[in-house]
């Protein structure tokens, strides 16, 4: 698609995964990341915000896989299987002096480096003590006599190098810092690593029906509605979302004043310094849209506006949606506007926003990113169970809820059901807090059951 300060050209209405690509474009040309360096422990699910080279070769040394003993090439294989037994080698402790010997064989246990000359470990469960035949599985004492089989050349030895080469990228920047990764890391010695901070968010939410509720500080600001007036959902929601991706989160509420949201954007500017801005609602077609107003007036009140989108995404729900750039004194800043409706703005962040986050944003080339978000994207398929018929809306993929259960008979297959008396409704947002993931159903395309359809898990912590 390509980015460009103007408004973005689709060819029709962009489907779900074009303007999620779009985003992701236009986040990595406007959002600049930052980073720290963390003692190695506190580093878990963090993004890596630079490359991480290798120091050793791991393993450092060829060592023992097994509890055994080690042969040279000719004893592993010559047909008199009789071995005189040597000193025994643990690990951590080679041997400061050995001699190669194809009659001689060393009790070498698991990780304990590999003599000099030796090429093959036989297991001790597979040795014969000759002179103790009721001890099989102990190791003999040095000058015993024992039996051991042939074994090939390398069996149960872990070559140096085997897993890293020193000076290999271990670990490309914008990846995450899983356990296994932060095990890696700690393998080579490292203590500290370099990862990104997460984005400063700025979240804009409201209108004047809406009343603010659970403040950052935790005061208890609900306070009695009046009559068409509802409780903030969407905030919350947002944030609680975003600081499971490690964004540092700021919320305002907003009401329907145009004026006084760019007032409250300058001022956020400049005390919190965001690199994103998400809003919620205020971006459709009513007098009162706030968003949509108060970009229209911005250039007048001396804040250009040199990328402007509002528009329809084919999909249900979540279809409206909004992509500005604010230029404050050349700084341009990115505001990513989702629908009001609480499913509509769950769905929207779920698909189009968490993706880039969660493939490590700005850190990592343009390919790499692309790369990690089409893994995230590529959802899983379960067993479609309905109670009868329904067909998605002709040109929008829908997005139902639904609950996620496991075939018994089949260990890996899954079934997905449509959250009971289903609706597809975008303010209900009780079914979505309820349900396991969302359903993905194709454009005007009919279901009786039994088809594999896509499914996205909804909480975070499922995946």
């Amino acid at each position: 698609l390509g980015v460009q300060m103007h408004k973005p050209q689709f060819d029709g209405t962009p489907t779900t995964e074009e303007y999620r690509a779009y985003l992701a474009l236009l986040l990595r040309d406007t959002f600049i990341g930052r980073a720290e360096n963390l003692p190695l422990a506190r580093a878990t699910d963090r993004i890596l915000a630079q490359d991480v080279l290798a120091r050793l070769d791991v393993p450092s040394f060829d060592n023992s896989q097994m509890d055994g003993y080690a042969l040279t090439a000719e004893g592993a294989s010559r047909e008199n299987r009789i071995f005189t037994v040597g000193r025994e080698i643990p690990a951590g402790r080679p041997l400061q002096r050995s001699r190669a010997s194809d009659d001689l064989t060393y009790p070498i246990m698991t990780g304990a480096p590999i003599p000099k000359g030796y090429v093959a470990v036989v297991p001790v469960e597979h040795s014969e003590r000759i002179e103790y035949p009721d001890l099989p599985e102990s190791f003999g004492r040095p000058s015993e006599k024992i039996r051991l089989p042939q074994a090939p050349k390398g069996q149960f030895i872990r070559r140096r190098g085997e897993d890293v080469v020193a000076g290999q990228i271990m670990a490309r920047s914008g990846e995450r810092v899983t356990p296994a990764l932060l095990g890696t890391l700690a393998a080579q010695g490292y203590t500290r690593v370099t990862v990104a901070c997460g984005p400063r968010v700025l979240v804009c939410t409201g209108g004047d029906e809406i009343r603010p509720t659970l403040t950052e500080d935790g005061d208890d600001t609900a306070t009695e509605l009046a009559y068409g007036q509802i409780y903030d959902a969407n905030g919350p929601m947002l944030t609680s979302m975003l600081v499971e991706d490690g964004a540092v989160v700021r919320r305002i509420s907003i009401g329907d004043d145009p004026e006084l949201l760019i007032e409250h954007l300058r001022e956020e500017y400049e005390t919190f310094a965001p690199d994103i801005i998400i809003t919620s609602g205020g971006i459709s077609h009513g007098k009162y849209e706030v968003v949509r107003n108060a970009i229209a007036m911005a250039p007048s009140l001396g804040l250009p506006i040199p990328l402007s989108w509002f528009g329809h995404v084919s999909q249900q729900p979540g279809g409206p949606q909004g992509v500005n750039v604010l230029d404050f004194n050349g700084h341009r800043l990115p505001m990513i506007s989702f629908p009001g409706n609480p499913v509509s703005t769950l769905i929207s962040y779920v698909l189009m926003l968490r993706p880039y986050l969660r493939a490590g944003g700005p850190y990592g080339t343009p390919h790499e990113v692309a790369s990690r978000m089409a893994t995230l994207e590529n959802a899983p398929r379960g067993v479609l169970v309905i109670d009868k018929p329904l067909t998605a809306p002709a040109n929008k993929r829908q997005f139902l809820r639904g609950n996620l259960a496991m075939v018994e008979s089949e260990p890996g297959t899954y079934r997905v059901e449509l959250y009971p008396d289903v609706l597809p409704g975008s303010h209900l947002l009780h079914h979505a807090a309820t349900a396991d993931v969302l359903i993905e159903l194709a454009p005007g395309t009919t279901y009786t059951g039994g088809e594999a359809v896509r499914y996205h898990r909804i909480r975070l912590t499922d995946n």
